[in-house]
């Protein structure tokens, strides 16, 4: 198999629009008019959130805000 087929067989894998997501429930609706603070007000409804940004405030505290950068 070629490059390009096999790139476009892992694009194809692993994409999907946003009326997809919205219908499987990942994004709410109408998401390209939500701004930062409604998002996180919008995740803050779901289980773990909290703990997933308490982790990322932790490791940003420790390694610096730009460690994932390689900065």
């Amino acid at each position: 198999m070629s490059q390009k087929k096999r790139n476009k067989a892992i694009r194809d894998k692993y994409s999907m629009t946003a009326k997809e997501a919205e219908e499987q429930g990942l994004i709410p609706k109408d998401f390209h008019l939500f701004d930062r603070v409604e998002m996180k007000e919008y995740n803050a409804q779901f289980d773990g959130y909290k703990e997933w940004e308490k982790k990322i405030r932790e490791r940003e505290d420790k390694e610096g805000p730009n460690s994932n950068l390689g900065v």
